[in-house]
């Protein structure tokens, strides 16, 4: 199975560098034209969309809508709970400089934030059923910088952790999965700016 992880548009919290997690915040003017971009950009690569996948949380649900029209997707978008973004409990809305250093250190662990060792764990659940469903197909899911952090540690954890690396608003980070193992092949739409 290819996937292709697709990060939200921008919100105006992701704007004012604030932790979002699972607080639901549509996406502003930019997120949306990053959003039709990004959708420019898979069509461009020319490939066949068997499935588009979503978070159930609204700037990532427009995503999918919007890269859905700009590739002429024309089947269901399907929600995937289980692909919402980490819940950082009482951080939420906090600024991303003062709470990161803290929850984001090895081993922290607080009543309310969900646990590195428990989201990777959910997000390779997630997969594997999507595997099961899709095996052989092509699909994209746009979803959460925490979501696709955790695919990159999936893929290597000695390279990668969630803050050591940079993933925009619309990044896209390209897959392979083949039941067992997650094979990191390319992103598109990612500098930094």
């Amino acid at each position: 199975m290819k996937i292709y992880f697709v990060r939200h548009g921008q919100t105006k919290f992701n704007s004012q560098r604030l932790i979002q997690g699972r607080v639901d915040e549509p996406l502003n003017k930019v997120g949306i034209k990053q959003a039709k971009e990004s959708g420019q950009i898979i069509k461009g690569l020319n490939f066949n969309i068997d499935k588009i996948v979503t978070s159930p949380l609204s700037r990532a649900f427009e995503t999918a809508h919007l890269i859905a029209r700009k590739t002429n997707y024309k089947d269901n978008i399907e929600v995937v709970q289980k692909f919402v973004e980490r819940d950082f409990g009482k951080y939420e809305l906090t600024k991303i400089a003062d709470s990161f250093p803290k929850v984001m250190a090895d081993g922290f662990t607080e009543e309310g934030f969900e646990d590195s060792p428990t989201l990777i764990k959910r997000i390779k659940e997630t997969i594997d059923e999507l595997y099961q469903k899709y095996q052989g197909k092509t699909i994209i899911a746009t979803v959460h910088a925490h979501v696709i952090r955790t695919a990159y540690i999936l893929f290597d954890n000695k390279k990668y952790n969630y803050v050591n690396f940079f993933l925009g608003n619309c990044s896209i980070h390209e897959f392979d999965y083949d039941g067992n193992n997650l094979t990191f092949i390319n992103d598109y739409n990612n500098e930094e700016e």
